[in-house]
């Protein structure tokens, strides 16, 4: 087993993506994580490495858990995985839910049909 390493360009990413996906600014996501705006920039573009404390304080302030967030970097990706699906499947009604399950099925046994004939 290789000693485990974070990437700290995809976490930034994964933190950015997030805070858009929320339309935050980054003045709004300093009001709630106490992360400072030019701190922000750094984590998000990679070029700075993030602290224990602030990794909670933003993971807190976007909803996200902090293994979404280090998706990139975990080996196991699971619990990541399905908060992403959870916020797929976000909003919807059960009728919409599904529709988007059977959907998701059909492409499923579509690209195993494709990978088959390889």
């Amino acid at each position: 087993m290789n000693e485990p390493t974070i990437n700290y360009s995809l976490l930034g990413k994964n933190i950015k993506e997030c805070r858009l996906r929320r339309n935050f600014t980054y003045k709004d996501l300093y009001k709630m994580s106490h992360v400072k705006e030019k701190t922000l920039r750094n984590i998000e573009s990679g070029n700075s490495r993030i602290s224990l404390l602030n990794l909670i304080n933003i993971s807190n302030a976007l909803n996200v858990s902090i293994d979404y967030l280090l998706m990139d970097s975990l080996e196991n990706k699971t619990t990541a995985i399905q908060f992403m699906l959870e916020c797929v499947f976000d909003g919807l009604s059960p009728a919409e839910t599904e529709v988007l399950t059977e959907t998701g099925k059909l492409i499923k046994t579509q690209l195993l049909k494709f990978d088959s004939a390889d």
